[in-house]
């Protein structure tokens, strides 16, 4: 569940902003119309697909779309992209729900596509997938439609599925650059580096302007430990344009690097450089995890603090303050500070009932409750009433959603069988969970005396030059321990 409540939106965001590329297509009966009453709004719709993928300017192309929208206010595709180009969740729920409004009045392509993001944007994961397959049935030689599919499986973890809709994709049109970009992406994730690193720099020689592409093959570089070639790939990106993405990722190889005083300073740079306030608020996050890194709680919980205090002040994004707090809670449990935990549960149980959330996240975090009290129980030994609220988080999640979140139930579960001393049931699912349950599964081997494991296990989280908030808690531990093998 930590990856949903920090990185669904993101995930979501990117899915519809990289396949915003040429939805702008002329109608015909095998791809998807576009319905406005104004050409001119379309013309610029147009314009600002072009700007988005192949510039890479994503400014410019918000732009564009505030001015179609100023020509066309009922324009149902551009509220729904426009929406997901960094507001915060109530702003962004006002223009999918413009866009949903006016599913009746557009071609049945773009009303199943309306639908399929309104269910995700819902948690309907499942009625998602069968809206989109809808339109993509409608209008099936639509190469973004297609790419929206494999963008969508590739945000639930189902990787295999996501590449057989990104090779549809570049099927319909080989020259489609960003669908080729997109097949590197899943095969890094499919752990087949070697396919996915040829695929990145055929995308960047298709294409050599797009920033993105850069960016994405020096996470990919950065990823299996080749952090100086990976800056040079940034720096490259930033050279073309200084933009947010290319000080983000600059900053995570600094991070990868150990050196986190220049990782602060690229992340502040990204802010500085930011379109939106969910980038600015995602540099703020990221300061913090620097100090995580440094194995110094205080600093990281000012930082996070400094976080709330920004979308205090913005207002409209309270959603991202309830995230924080929980980042908050968090980044306590492996420090063993369970009263600040308990003061932060406080917090959050505050927040359910006095933040101004959307519907859809009053439902999420509500259910997600259980959850954040159950890990303070679990990780603190007290198993009996982890069960009891691992029992609760799991009676509130549908089927589907049970798939989505089954890692955390099995964390839980297991982080309950680690403090029963029953290491061996815990292990299998703690080493396939992130860097908190796997360094769990350290302690365990630890406990069962196999040094080798133990060595194995730690050196894992301490070697991987990825960035997240699991990992920025986690590698000052296993490095301790570690170090003391």
């Amino acid at each position: 569940m930590k990856r949903k409540i920090l990185n669904l939106a993101p995930c979501v965001v990117a899915c519809l902003v990289t396949a915003l590329v040429t939805f702008g297509f002329i109608a015909g009966d095998k791809v998807m119309p576009v319905t406005t009453k104004s050409d001119k709004a379309r013309a610029l719709f147009k314009e600002a697909q072009i700007q988005l993928f192949e510039a890479g300017d994503a400014r410019k192309a918000t732009e564009l779309f505030k001015q179609a929208l100023d020509l066309d206010k009922e324009f149902a595709l551009t509220n729904l992209y426009y929406g997901y180009m960094g507001f915060g969740n109530i702003e962004r729920e006002k223009y999918i729900n413009a866009a949903y409004e006016q599913r009746d009045k557009v071609s049945e392509a773009e009303k199943h596509f309306i639908q399929a993001y309104g269910s995700l944007t819902n948690g309907k994961r499942d009625e998602a997938f069968d809206e989109l397959k809808a339109a993509i049935g409608l209008a099936p030689e639509d190469k973004i439609l297609t790419m929206h599919m494999a963008f969508m499986f590739a945000n639930f973890e189902k990787y295999e599925e996501a590449l057989e809709y990104a090779k549809r994709s570049s099927e319909l049109d080989p020259d489609f650059s960003g669908a080729i970009n997109l097949e590197g992406y899943i095969l890094w994730h499919l752990e087949k580096p070697e396919e996915a690193e040829k695929l990145y720099a055929r995308a960047i020689e298709m294409n050599p302007g797009n920033t993105d592409f850069l960016d994405d093959y020096g996470q990919l570089l950065r990823g299996q430990g080749r952090v100086e070639e990976a800056i040079v790939m940034h720096t490259k990106a930033l050279a073309i344009k200084e933009e947010y993405l290319s000080f983000l990722y600059l900053s995570h190889c600094y991070v990868a690097d150990n050196n986190y005083p220049a990782a602060r300073d690229n992340y502040l740079k990204a802010r500085d450089a930011s379109l939106t306030n969910g980038q600015k608020n995602f540099c703020l996050e990221s300061v913090g995890y620097t100090y995580l890194y440094e194995g110094n709680l205080p600093e990281a919980l000012a930082a996070f603090d400094r976080q709330i205090e920004f979308n205090k002040q913005l207002g409209g994004r309270d959603e991202s303050i309830i995230r924080t707090t929980v980042n908050k809670a968090y980044s306590c449990l492996l420090y063993e500070d369970y009263a600040a935990y308990g003061k932060m549960l406080e917090e959050y149980k505050m927040y359910l009932t006095s933040l101004n959330l959307s519907e859809p996240d009053r439902i999420f975090f509500g259910q997600f409750a259980n959850l954040v009290e159950g890990y303070l129980y679990a990780y603190s030994g007290k198993t009996d009433l982890a069960q009891k609220y691992l029992s609760l988080y799991d009676q509130s999640l549908t089927d589907e959603e049970k798939d989505t979140y089954k890692s955390d139930l099995f964390e839980m579960k297991e982080l309950i069988d680690y403090h029963k001393d029953n290491y061996k049931e815990a292990i299998a699912s703690l080493e396939q969970a992130g860097a908190m349950a796997l360094y769990y599964a350290g302690l365990a081997y630890e406990k069962m005396g196999n040094i080798e494991k133990v060595k194995e296990t730690y050196a894992k989280i301490s070697n991987n030059k990825l960035t997240s908030f699991d990992l920025a808690v986690t590698k000052p531990f296993a490095r301790k321990r570690l170090a003391k093998l």
